[in-house]
């Protein structure tokens, strides 16, 4: 008992310069003075008064329960007053607290506490269409620029107003719990910058990140990154192959364009599948499915077109194209 009395002298005024933390406890107070009085005025137990405090500060008035005494009546009117007051009042200061918190969110302001959830740190034109392939709101955009804001809320995802280079701007967007995070800043010096940042705070989390140039690419996977990617090479190389047919060029724009009839995934092979331990040859994906397989992925090798021995192991990933129904096909078939 001493101590629980310590522990309130000490943490109570603290607690109480809390504007939220005076209302609740105020509201208790109301709702304990109502429970105590019906119990000892009008001699209800402690469940039935307990109640009708709630009933009587609600302004319900179901009527099941009344004052049979004039102590209890003039209690009653007592605990009316108090009862709508304060809870107008904690009313009022839950809505400002909504409000506020939904305006700083808007704002960028909040920490973000999710995890699983996936961080752009920088804004470009490339960002903003991983943006709207990914969409959703376990999407975090860290950027400084304000103007970015209305476009990311604008994709239903979330922005986070901060400089990716600093290390407490990305602990505020929690890069150290996120699925991974998408780096792509306005140099290659400022995305090894961020990426050494994200690193110091997470060794494990997956990065993925642009390079404006070639040569920058191996000096940003030293950073850290464990994906690079330089669309000014690959549309670059695209080009150039267009100049006779661009077959080339017109199959990597369908497969990945958005609404295109057919997509590129990757599936992964779970464990107990059918096709575990079975060959390419065997398992005749593209016969039972229609996916067409261009590669299969295992730890950090990609193996383009495998060969018809090749055979399938748990954790590999399938690479294939086909549309929407052959893909639901294949998954149901591998047992994805």
């Amino acid at each position: 008992m001493v101590l629980i009395v310590e522990i309130i002298r000490k943490h109570l005024p603290r607690v109480m310069r809390v504007p939220a933390a005076r209302i609740f406890l105020l509201a208790a107070a109301v709702i304990a003075y109502g429970t105590l009085g019906f119990h000892f005025i009008e001699g209800e137990s402690w469940t039935v008064s307990f109640y009708w405090t709630f009933v009587t500060i609600g302004t319900v008035g179901y009527g099941d329960y009344s004052p049979s005494t004039p102590l209890g009546m003039y209690f009653t009117v007592t605990l009316i007053v108090l009862g709508i007051g304060t809870f107008a009042i904690a009313v009022e200061t839950l809505l400002e607290f909504l409000i506020k918190r939904q305006q700083m969110r808007l704002m960028g302001l909040i920490d973000v506490v999710k995890s699983k959830h996936v961080v752009i740190c920088g804004w470009s034109e490339s960002t903003l269409e991983c943006l709207r392939e990914l969409g959703g709101s376990e999407v975090f955009v860290l950027a400084e620029d304000e103007g970015v804001r209305k476009t990311v809320i604008k994709n239903g995802a979330n922005f986070v107003h901060g400089d990716p280079t600093r290390i407490s701007d990305l602990e505020k967007a929690n890069v150290k719990g996120a699925r991974a995070v998408i780096v792509d800043m306005g140099s290659d010096s400022e995305t090894i910058h961020c990426i050494l940042g994200i690193r110091k705070i997470d060794s494990g989390v997956r990065i993925i990140a642009e390079a404006e140039r070639y040569e920058n690419i191996e000096q940003i996977r030293m950073a850290g990154a464990d994906q690079v990617i330089s669309p000014f090479v690959i549309s670059g190389r695209l080009m150039s192959k267009s100049i006779d047919d661009g077959y080339e060029a017109m199959f990597v724009q369908d497969v990945l364009a958005e609404g295109s009839t057919r997509r590129m995934v990757e599936v992964p092979v779970p464990p107990e599948s059918p096709i575990e331990g079975i060959s390419v040859l065997d398992a005749d994906i593209h016969e039972r499915t229609g996916v067409i397989v261009i590669g299969v992925g295992r730890g950090d090798e990609l193996i383009i077109d495998p060969p018809r021995d090749y055979v399938f192991q748990k954790g590999d990933i399938i690479l294939g194209i086909g549309k929407n129904h052959e893909i639901d096909r294949l998954m149901e078939y591998i047992g994805s």
